[in-house]
């Protein structure tokens, strides 16, 4: 009888606009967290209250139409679930504000009792809980009536009207905005779409209120011109989030995107609440709204969902570059498996020249900044010599590749199994590739290293790494007495940073056009000649995004250690290619002294060090590769078990090439655990 007493108390309420009834009534209505569907049965009880009982439905009938009339709608319709136009950052930050000191907002406002209605975060989800039939039930008890069937005169749906003509003017000038013309400057014409809809909507609402004959069904030529007109809006934005490769992306370019269709799809949505259909369910449109509105206003205060509606676009733009930089990092056939392995061996040999220049930078005792800044230029010019010299650094494959494993399962032509043993192929191909980085670059670092520092004792007698260095490097390689792998972990989160600051470099010269300005550069073509600079705007377009990559990944990995010692944390990194070279400097130190279980361990250590390396990058690599085309694992299992059956059968393929053209996935019919 709970709603008895709430419904009877409202005739005691002095101000009948007070949203204290509904919150009352909804706080009744609302499930346990944990049995959304009891929110039906409540419903039901209060339905069957209004039936049984007809001066308290006559009563909640009259608040509810006086509340509705109280407070202006045209906020709540045009803003809310719509992004500002405060821009990305901006709008993250006011979020994470008004989680702590909730917004106000004016009296007047039906979006401020709304939120005092649905204050529960998940208030949606006990709403869509509730059958269609259950909301028509309660409506028709409270005698609603559907919008188009409302007298134009109505303030209800006069304040329907201004909310589409904000909406329509809104898109017309996001339309405008400079990011999308300089995409699309067709758009400035006079018959642009954004333009056009915006006229065709304001004749359209003048003659539903002026023409009391007006034709208000969906087959209204002049409905359906606009409706034409909105999809051609949509149709704009559609052709330049499709051309992300050639337009490159931008966050603002993206927020403003998501700016215009969420006002498109608003604008929709209103246009079909104010004409006539023979065939539109009654209270269809109404009750989608409102449950949009409910989960909007619920999560207008989430970073995730901000950041899932915003961060797609701009991180598929990033790993697709950053796939296309990496491609030399597969190894498809044989011939491009032996050219990894050279290529790699030319990595381990600038590796081992690295390592002995940072330990030399080590007995220079410098103060923490020099020394970090030492570091970090060390690992940065070598890593831009390895790419310069077209040389491979193993665990860089995952954080560069990444997209090609999402892009595996992103088919929309193949089915399930089809998408799912393309993805076993690229994770294989990907394996043996970065199987024979790893031995290449470990085979040369070592010597390379053992070499120099064996010479350099020969010909003077001193160590490059004296005893109490060298040991400190072979203790830092145990993988059960010190960090050495939570440090791999760590230097696989710089690897997979590395990959996607490379994408979002290569992305950057694409959408400002970066090699385009250099070769109109005036004080580049008269210094170095407009043949130069054409051919250095032409390597810049094709390594930009390595270039800084490589850069960054030098600062990460030379600062870290120092950033540990400043904030007094275990905070290091170890790469298996860099692990190598140091056991071969040790080695010459203090190899005497070294028991083989010693040197077992060590061994041990590098190996563990570099698979680390390898999982923590691959896998960061692949959730940001795979969120940013919406893939889902869901599928996980079975191609789990492609990968187990093809292991159990033909386990040298993860490791080298077939030697027939044959796809690895060419498996006996029987043996496919599908």
């Amino acid at each position: 009888m709970k709603f008895l007493d709430i419904i009877q108390g409202l005739k005691d309420n002095p101000d009948p606009s007070s949203a204290e009834g509904l919150v009352r009534i909804v706080d009744a209505i609302r499930p346990p967290k944990k049995n959304l569907k009891q929110a039906s049965e409540n419903l039901k009880a209060l339905i069957q209250i209004l039936q049984k009982h007809q001066w308290e439905k006559e009563t909640l009938k009259l608040y509810f139409n006086h509340f509705l009339h109280s407070r202006h709608l045209v906020p709540l319709f045009t803003n809310s679930g719509i992004l500002t136009n405060k821009g990305f950052f901006t709008e993250a930050s006011e979020r994470i504000n008004s989680r702590i000191l909730p917004r106000a907002y004016e009296d007047s406002d039906h979006t401020g009792a709304f939120n005092e209605i649905f204050h529960k975060s998940w208030d949606y989800l006990w709403i869509n809980e509730i059958p269609y039939e259950d909301w028509i039930s309660l409506f028709q008890e409270l005698g609603l009536k559907e919008v188009d069937d409302l007298d134009p005169a109505d303030v209800v749906f006069g304040q329907l009207i201004n909310s589409i003509l904000v909406l329509s003017q809104r898109v017309g000038a996001l339309g405008l905005e400079q990011e999308i013309l300089s995409k699309l400057p067709e758009l400035e014409e006079y018959d642009s779409p954004f333009m056009v809809q915006n006229k065709d909507i304001f004749a359209y609402l003048d003659h539903i209120q002026s023409l009391d004959d007006f034709d208000r069904s969906d087959q209204n030529p002049d409905y359906k011109q606009i409706l034409v007109m909105l999809n051609q809006c949509s149709d704009f934005s559609l052709v330049i989030r499709k051309n992300k490769r050639k337009y490159g992306a931008d966050l603002y370019l993206t927020y403003l995107l998501s700016r215009l269709n969420q006002n498109i799809d608003r604008l929709r949505t209103l246009l079909r609440l104010v004409v006539n259909s023979p065939e539109k369910t009654p209270f269809r449109v109404e009750l989608e709204l409102f449950k949009n509105l409910v989960q909007a206003e619920n999560q207008k205060n989430s970073l995730s969902e901000h950041f899932e509606n915003n961060i797609k676009s701009l991180a598929f733009q990033v790993t697709e570059h950053a796939g296309k930089t990496g491609e030399h990092y597969i190894a498809n056939t044989t011939k491009e498996w032996w050219s990894m392995l050279l290529s790699s061996m030319g990595g381990g040999f600038i590796v081992g020249f690295l390592s002995i220049i940072k330990v030399l930078i080590y007995y220079l005792k410098l103060p923490l900044f020099g020394e970090a800044v030492l570091y970090s230029m060390n690992y940065s010019l070598g890593f831009i010599g390895i790419h310069i010299s077209h040389s491979t650094l193993a665990t860089k494959q995952p954080a560069m590749t990444a997209s090609k494993l999402a892009a595996a399962l992103d088919e929309t032509t193949k089915t399930k199994s089809e998408a799912l043993q393309n993805l076993a192929e690229v994770i294989v191909k990907l394996s043996r590739s970065q199987f024979i980085a790893f031995v290449g670059n470990v085979l040369v670092a070592f010597p390379v290293a053992f070499l120099v520092a064996w010479g350099y004792n020969y010909l003077s007698g001193g160590q490059i790494a004296g005893p109490e260095k060298a040991m400190k490097l072979i203790h830092e390689l145990d993988p059960f007495h010190s960090y050495a792998i939570f440090h791999a972990g760590i230097a696989g989160v710089f690897l997979f940073l590395a990959g996607l600051i490379s994408g979002y470099y290569d992305n950057k010269s694409v959408y400002n056009k970066i090699p385009q300005r250099i070769r109109k550069h005036k004080f580049l073509n008269r210094f170095l000649g407009k043949r130069r600079t054409d051919n250095f705007s032409e390597y810049l377009d094709s390594n930009l995004g390595n270039l800084a990559g490589n850069f960054f990944l030098g600062i990460f990995l030379g600062c870290m250690g120092t950033i540990g010692i400043i904030l007094g944390l275990p905070l290091d990194i170890r790469h298996i290619t860099f692990a190598s070279a140091n056991f071969g400097l040790a080695f010459v130190s203090v190899g005497d002294q070294l028991s083989q279980y010693e040197i077992g361990i060590t061994i041990l250590g590098i190996v563990l060090i570099g698979l680390m390396n390898f999982l923590v990058s691959f896998s960061l690599a692949i959730f940001v590769a795979t969120k940013s085309r919406g893939v889902s694992f869901n599928q996980r299992n079975e191609l789990f078990k492609i990968l187990l059956a093809w292991f159990a059968l033909k386990p040298w393929q993860f490791f080298f090439p077939p030697k027939t053209p044959k796809t690895p996935l060419d498996l006996p019919e029987e043996s496919h655990p599908l």
